[in-house]
């Protein structure tokens, strides 16, 4: 009886330390299957952000060669919203993490290329003030676009006679996020732009419903102060259909 019973505790023994082996196998393969997932995804970054800064150094060279300015204009718009998109990847690419991108690191590398990309010194006043605030890539973009648009509305609209000062802020309050651009311009007496489609308005209308943000102008700035108000963290869809329903 007692050799059956130590021969049965070596079996349970042996047994116990082939399933411990099994697990040790299994957290490494898993840890290597992550670890080459993360490492395709920062490749997939990285020539998607080179493949649309490409595109985006090609329109701001047709742009350049443009005669006519509503047609230069459009193109100076559309490589902006190229920019925004690739500025995103190339965060990614160069990120610790994934899922995230800090955003004041983001819009300084997205308005420096609106500095490179604008004539003259027309944006030579573009500020930046940004807390180091993280959120999604896909909420990212949207962010990045709608920057793009009112910084280039504000560049065409607000200083008629040359430049002037364009500010954009972003700062956290509590679960909110608030993003005001803001200039010092002529407001409400600028005459609307014939040649203007309101491709602009419409895009900054769909990337704040994107944020599901709220979009006021202030009343009381001489200028044209813009402010977008959204959730750091999107809200969950359950919790989005009752604030609906509600």
């Amino acid at each position: 009886m007692a050799a059956d019973g130590a021969l049965r505790q070596a079996e349970l023994q042996k047994a116990r330390e082939e399933a411990e082996a099994e697990i040790h196998a299994s957290r490494d393969r898993y840890a290597a299957l992550a670890a080459e997932r993360e490492l395709l995804l920062r490749e997939v970054n990285h020539r998607v952000g080179n493949s649309l800064q490409i595109i985006a150094s090609l329109l701001h060279l047709q742009a350049s060669s443009a005669a006519q300015d509503e047609v230069k204009a459009a193109l100076t718009n559309a490589m902006g919203r190229v920019a925004a998109v690739a500025q995103v990847h190339r965060r990614l690419y160069t990120s610790q993490d994934l899922k995230s991108v800090v955003l004041n690191q983001y819009l300084d590398s997205l308005l420096e290329d609106l500095r490179r990309s604008a004539e003259g010194n027309r944006m030579s006043r573009l500020t930046l003030k940004a807390e180091p605030i993280e959120i999604d890539p896909d909420r990212a973009v949207a962010v990045g676009i709608i920057v793009n648009e009112l910084v280039m509305n504000a560049v065409k609209y607000a200083y008629p006679d040359g430049a002037g000062p364009i500010h954009v802020e972003l700062t956290s309050q509590g679960d909110d996020l608030l993003l005001t651009i803001t200039d010092d311009g002529v407001g409400d007496n600028a005459k609307a732009d014939p040649r203007s489609t309101g491709m602009g308005q419409r895009i900054v209308a769909a990337m704040a419903s994107k944020l599901d943000a709220s979009v006021e102008r202030d009343p009381a700035h001489s200028g044209t102060r813009i402010l977008l108000k959204f959730r750091r963290v999107p809200a969950a869809p359950d919790q989005a259909s009752s604030a609906t329903a509600s």
